[in-house]
């Protein structure tokens, strides 16, 4: 109830009984991906309509029952068939006369040499094959909604590091304009200090249109309505993913839980049993039929009977058929090799996200370094340009640079997030 709320405040400010939307954890807006993202929706319906298939060929397996019945009137004899989808199909002679006739008819597979077996059980491993796609799909939405939730909170920190420098430069503004009137300063340095507050101002004013867009881009990225309107938490959280402590470990997890593999897996194994289902084709075919039936002629007194037969057929020769076993094993190589591929990709992708994480970690830290230094010069020049001993554009350059410092910090802690976000979306863990 809580995420559908959610939802509709995403989408209607104000509905759940408040007039600002809700705040959104990264949890709750995956949740919601989850639930109306329209690919997944299209995944998911996709995976249960192979499922259906798969019921539906599998039913093959049991016995199969008809009914039906003809009313006829001609001047020559002729065949007359069931409808073209009723299975088992009947069949009966009509006389020249009025005729009416019932059949009911039931057939029960004995041996097909595997080929129906085959069939039951690749169709059961396509539907295995759209269950795993749906939940790689389910990965990488994740990783899209947990990349823009990411964005937008850096958005949001950057903007505040807007904030922090257009007050720390007003403040700035308000002292040199007091020391020129004084006479202690000369224009120039209130006409510097003002360009700097304006500069100060549109990088605000572009931050702000930054997290408009970024809050967008999330709401899109999970299935709803794009109106701006979510509220981030307060504070940035520390997401406490279970991050495996080698690369070793990570590709074998990969190995074992990527859903990119279980459906390459699948799909080889629903391939041989095509194969072995076409190699089943060339066996004998062996069903029992059962009919029982009431026919009325003209002049004649009405008639009924039973008719109990097996039905052997054996193909002697099927260019057609030898042809499609070829053919499935022609298939069935092409996926196995595709299956070696896969298995390189995912192995290759964990460990360039593996690489790219440790980079990601090697530059926050350096990044925290950088902050630092450009505290203590911004603290060190601010003494100095009151004291007189350093030109006030030393200070408004320092200003700037802890701005730097601040901006490379938040986007080295995002990117590490977003490095180790990937790769447990490599693993198919995320």
């Amino acid at each position: 109830m809580r995420t559908a709320c959610l939802v509709l405040e995403l989408t209607f400010a104000g509905v759940c009984g408040g007039s600002a939307a809700q705040e959104l954890s990264l949890r709750d807006a995956v949740r919601i991906a989850e639930q109306h993202h329209p690919r997944l929706q299209a995944m998911v319906s996709r995976r249960n309509g192979a499922q259906l298939r798969a019921k539906a060929v599998s039913a093959m397996l049991s016995p199969q029952i008809s009914m039906t019945g003809w009313l006829a009137q001609g001047n020559v004899e002729n065949m007359l068939a069931s409808a073209a989808s009723v299975m088992p199909d009947s069949m009966r002679m009509a006389p020249r006369d009025p005729f009416a006739s019932v059949q009911s008819k039931i057939t029960v597979p004995l041996y097909t040499g595997g080929r129906l077996q085959a069939m039951a059980g690749a169709s059961r491993a396509g539907a295995d094959v759209a269950a795993a796609e749906v939940q790689e799909a389910l990965q990488e939405v994740r990783l899209d909604v947990t990349a823009r939730y990411l964005q937008a909170l850096l958005k949001r920190s950057l903007m505040e590091v807007a904030e922090m420098r257009l007050q720390a430069q007003q403040e700035q503004t308000r002292i040199m304009e007091a020391l020129y009137e004084q006479g202690k300063v000369p224009l120039a340095y209130v006409l510097r200090s003002r360009a700097a507050e304006a500069e100060a101002t549109q990088s605000l004013t572009t931050a702000r249109n930054d997290l408009q867009k970024s809050l967008l881009e999330l709401q899109a990225s999970m299935g709803v309505s794009p109106t701006g309107e979510v509220r981030l938490p307060a504070l940035s959280p520390d997401f406490a993913w279970n991050v495996p402590s080698a690369v070793d470990e990570a590709t074998q997890r990969a190995m074992r839980g990527r859903a990119l593999l279980r459906a390459q897996g699948e799909r080889v194994r629903m391939m041989r049993l095509e194969q072995r289902g076409a190699e089943g084709a060339l066996s004998p075919q062996a069903y029992v039929t059962a009919s029982a039936d009431w026919w009325k002629a003209t002049n004649l007194p009405a008639q009924s009977g039973f008719t109990v037969a097996l039905v052997l057929s054996v193909p002697l020769w099927n260019g057609e058929l030898q042809a499609r076993v070829q053919e499935a094993s022609a298939v069935v190589l092409e996926e196995e090799a595709n299956w070696r591929l896969v298995q390189i990709q995912v192995e290759n992708e964990v460990r360039q996200a593996w690489l790219d994480m440790h980079t990601a970690e090697a530059n926050h830290a350096s990044a925290r370094l950088f902050l630092q230094n450009a505290e203590e010069t911004y603290r060190v020049s601010t003494l100095r340009v009151q004291e007189g001993k350093a030109p006030f554009v030393e200070q408004i350059d320092a200003l700037a640079a802890l701005t730097d410092a601040r901006t490379r910090l938040l986007e080295a802690q995002t990117a590490q997030w977003l490095a180790r976000a990937r790769l447990l979306r490599a693993m198919g863990e995320l």
